[in-house]
């Protein structure tokens, strides 16, 4: 057994519910990663620049899937970029303004976020951990000097399975998915786009394989990762759903089950380096 990447999501996995982890224990596991050679990568749905504000100081030695796969990013440079279509965009606003007209969305642009004016305040607060370049604009036709990765509605949670269906069905020939990250949720993607296809990426591009690959998740748009890991750990808090597609179960993401895991594994490897060497 020999891990050389560890993949994780980020919102009820790699973080609590208050967003923190153990900065210390995190450290002395850095560390360890660092001298075993293991790449720590973040692959989550969030933009690159929120991402990064987790680890002060580590943007130039740490790796991030961003965007639920459209945005990869090596020691703080950028390998690829996937876009949704203008005109995708456009057809996707004008479905969820007719038949979702309470549906909160957000434009992630390469340049900025993007959200209406009249999105209520409530909602700007809450959004502004995660959105931290925002543009607030009086119309959609406004936004267009720019590139999108992905379109983002916050819809009722109850409707997010029957939304995402439908998104699923009609946009099909835009070649354009709808996945969940929980809580009302949906990321609107490029249709070959995952966290699965940003670590096939990356394990290439490092000249790597899947048997060396650790991942954590906890959310529908986790499931290609974990699939694709041999090592694959749904959270104690995950979705059902997860947990089948995983081999594994980490404690709670309350509990930093992530990092508990982690400490396993590497020590682990550690001691079975240091007995090979005596």
């Amino acid at each position: 057994m020999t891990v050389k990447i560890i993949a994780t999501d980020m919102d009820g996995t790699f973080l609590t519910d208050r967003k923190t982890y153990d900065k210390v224990l995190f450290d002395r596991l850095w560390q360890l990663c660092q001298e075993q050679d293991i790449k720590f990568v973040v692959a989550s749905g969030n933009q690159y620049r929120q991402i990064i504000q987790q680890f002060p100081g580590r943007s130039d030695h740490i790796a991030v899937i961003a965007e639920n796969g459209g945005h990869i990013v090596v020691n703080g440079k950028t390998l690829l970029e996937e876009f949704v279509s203008p005109h995708a965009v456009t057809r996707l606003l004008s479905y969820m303004e007719s038949y979702y007209p309470e549906a909160i969305i957000n434009l992630a642009g390469k340049k900025s976020s993007y959200m209406l004016q009249t999105t209520p305040t409530a909602v700007k607060e809450a959004l502004r951990y995660y959105l931290p370049a925002m543009q607030y604009v009086d119309n959609w036709h406004r936004v267009s000097d720019d590139h999108f990765f992905k379109v983002t509605f916050l819809v009722e949670e109850s409707l997010t399975s029957s939304i995402q269906k439908a998104i699923n069905q009609r946009f099909r020939s835009d070649r354009l998915r709808a996945t969940s990250s929980g809580f009302g949720c949906l990321d609107i993607i490029p249709a070959h786009v995952h966290k699965g296809t940003g670590l096939k990426y990356l394990l290439e591009y490092w000249g790597l394989t899947a048997d060396s690959l650790l991942a954590f998740g906890d959310g529908g748009n986790d499931l290609e990762m974990l699939k694709l890991a041999k090592y694959s750990y749904a959270m104690a808090n995950a979705a059902e759903e997860v947990k089948a597609a995983a081999a594994f179960q980490a404690p709670a993401n309350e509990e930093n089950g992530v990092l508990k895991v982690m400490a396993s594994y590497l020590m682990k490897q550690e001691a079975e380096h240091t007995a090979f060497n005596m």
